[in-house]
């Protein structure tokens, strides 16, 4: 897969991931520790995305993750910060997913100089 993420190391970012199927995902990222930060339910009508409600703080998602669970009809947000540069991905940890276009490559750095990023 071609890398369309390029954080440059040392940033902190922030990344959203819209779950739009009815199963949940165990989202994992390599390399980083990253916090979630909110969820909020979304909806779409006659085509529009609707933002919803945000979903209580849930007191086990406190402190440092490296997985969070993306749930149906939810945006998952999280801040993560990238200090090694270096290709990574980021997946779902249900095998099945990680084969079905739900592992994603990205680049920490300079994609020219960062290792295994050229």
């Amino acid at each position: 897969d071609p890398i369309v993420t390029n954080p440059a190391k040392s940033a902190t970012e922030i990344w959203e991931f819209w779950n739009w199927s009815v199963d949940s995902h165990p989202i994992h990222v390599h390399l980083v520790k990253f916090r979630v930060l909110q969820r909020f339910w979304f909806s779409v009508d006659q085509g529009t995305v609707m933002r919803g409600d945000i979903v209580p703080e849930d007191p086990t998602e406190a402190g440092w993750k490296d997985t969070a669970v993306a749930y149906p009809n939810q945006v998952l947000r999280i801040a993560a910060t990238f200090d090694i540069k270096g290709l990574y991905v980021w997946h779902c940890h249900i095998l099945e997913h990680e084969d079905n276009e739900m592992m994603n490559p990205f680049c920490v750095g300079d994609k020219e100089k960062a290792p295994g990023c050229d």
